[in-house]
């Protein structure tokens, strides 16, 4: 999450919260001097640390204002990403990511179920800066703000161990109350939850929900639900996700209507080659601009970056240049989008043509790329081949990630060992 500068309409519900709760709800603040810092999850997905050392009073998460322009003193330049391995540059700096193993302990149980099962994101709660995971037949997990232990969460409801997974996650903050949402490829669902009691659970819709003729008539058909991903649009106050694993491969709004989550509202997208934007919609965030709420989806296959309003209208995208969109490096298959203040985080499901076999989490800027961090180079990660979440996390004036890989099943079927697991690093200036 990055250092927000401002504070716009998108924070309105969270300032309401600690408006009404002690000093201590306060967030977690890392800042850079920069002017792009969309409106992201507040941990990046991998355990990542980055000492940046630059404090400011902001915050980074969906929810929390972090405004597109990019007028800061520091323009972007694209770097060689074959040279540039484990560093990234951001506002006139360099930094280098150093594995912090001694962060972020799990119990064999959860390490044994991530190995072939983890495929998921991660993300922050707003109000205790806890990360917030669901591991695959293990359960509701929980890091401490400290980023020292990993727990399962107590008296959490039985469908998170029964198989469910959080291949996209939020936490956001509603009416002073913070909620967790997933969403299951596992179990084809939309859960919100609330510290693992379940208050809502959406499942393939009817077709008779959105605004959109087209979508409701793909549901009507039977057309399949498969959602990849989900963020809460603090200013519009709906949940938006995408289902890039579906042959519709639309974005969906969900609306809180008589005290109940529905599907309905604003619903966009479609894949290419049937006249739409996407090829596998696979990763969304929500991002402020000039007090407008912007919706980015990661367009996996294309390796593109996309923009909308929050009812669907596509936009240009932040740092894209003759296009609407934002092309990345060619071959980039990116799976989630999260970002501290102007760097974009985005982890790449497989290698780039420079990475030599191993995937990264690869870093933006305006546009361009900045940098990458490459897990599988440290020593014990070597299996971390496939990255699928990465979420920042700030703390005590330093950025840290949470990084995510996935187990390619056929790869180690075929004897090409490759794990599912959780690693933190820190990002420290050169």
């Amino acid at each position: 999450m990055s250092m927000l500068r401002g504070r716009a309409a998108a924070v309105i519900d969270l300032w309401r919260f600690f408006d009404h709760n002690a000093p201590s709800a306060c967030p977690i603040s890392f800042s850079i001097e920069s002017a792009t810092v969309p409106n992201t999850r507040a941990v990046f997905c991998f355990t990542i640390a980055f000492a940046f050392g630059i404090s400011s009073p902001g915050m980074a998460h969906e929810g929390h204002d972090h405004d597109h322009d990019s007028s800061g003193q520091h323009p972007a330049t694209a770097v060689d990403l074959a040279t540039a391995k484990n560093t990234f540059n951001a506002n006139g700096k360099t930094y280098r990511w150093e594995h912090r193993p001694e962060l972020g302990k799990q119990t064999d149980a959860m390490i044994a179920a991530a190995k072939g099962g983890l495929h998921n994101n991660a993300d922050v709660d707003q109000t205790t800066h806890e990360i917030v995971t669901v591991v695959a037949k293990h359960g509701l997990v929980t890091l401490d703000a400290e980023l020292k232990e990993w727990k399962l969460v107590e008296g959490q409801d039985s469908i998170f161990a029964d198989g469910m997974n959080a291949h996209g996650t939020d936490c956001f903050v509603m009416d002073g109350q913070s909620y967790w949402a997933f969403a299951s490829t596992n179990t084809g669902e939309v859960v919100v939850s609330q510290r693992g009691k379940v208050v809502a659970s959406l499942k393939q819709p009817k077709g008779t929900e959105f605004d959109n003729p087209t979508v409701n008539s793909y549901f009507a058909a039977g057309g399949r639900f498969t959602p990849c991903d989900v963020v809460y649009l603090p200013e519009a106050k709906r949940l938006v996700a995408v289902i890039g694993y579906a042959p519709g491969d639309y974005a969906l709004s969900a609306e809180l209507r008589d005290g109940q989550w529905q599907w309905g509202g604003p619903a966009w997208g479609g894949k290419e080659n049937v006249g739409g934007p996407f090829n596998t919609a696979h990763g969304v965030q929500v991002a402020t601009k000039g007090g407008q709420e912007i919706v980015e989806v990661a367009s996996r296959a294309h390796g593109r970056i996309y923009a909308f309003t929050a009812n669907g209208a596509q936009i240009k995208a932040h740092g894209a240049d003759k296009e609407y969109y934002v092309e990345l490096p060619k071959g980039s298959n990116p799976c989630n989008i999260s970002y501290s203040n102007s760097s974009m985080f985005l982890p790449l499901l497989n290698p780039l043509s420079m990475t030599n076999g191993l995937a990264p989490v690869l870093v933006m800027n305006g546009g361009k790329p900045s940098g990458s961090l490459i897990p599988a180079t440290y020593d014990e990660l070597e299996y971390m081949h496939h990255m699928h979440g990465f979420c920042p996390v700030e703390k005590d004036g330093k950025l840290y990630g949470v990084v995510l890989s996935w187990p390619n099943g056929g790869e180690n079927a075929k004897g090409k060992r490759n794990d599912g697991r959780i690693a933190i690093f820190e990002a420290v200036a050169q």
